[in-house]
């Protein structure tokens, strides 16, 4: 199954009216593609890196974005998984 992550949607600075998906205790501040592609890598998920995209509802940020081939059953279960990779990240280095 394919579905976009846009950094938004796991950022702990958001608010969910403003596209947050997750809870404040499970997202992450400020992430960045980079961030979200090196946990897709460490998960072994195959994903795309589009830069040059804005999420509709910031349309004026350049975010980017990624698509994600996976597996998970759902779009939330994915995002709580690439969330907590992240964090595990950030703590090892």
């Amino acid at each position: 199954m394919k579905t976009i992550v846009w950094p938004v949607y796991i950022n702990s600075l958001h608010s969910r009216k403003e596209g947050r998906m997750l809870s404040l205790e499970e997202s992450v501040e400020e992430p960045k593609i980079r961030e979200i592609s090196q946990a897709l890598r460490k998960l072994k998920i195959q994903y795309t890196v589009e830069h040059e995209k804005s999420f509709p509802g910031s349309w004026w940020e350049n975010s980017g974005r990624v698509i994600v081939e996976h597996e998970y059953p759902t779009k939330l279960e994915l995002l709580r998984k690439i969330a907590s990779t992240v964090k595990i990240n950030r703590h090892s280095n």
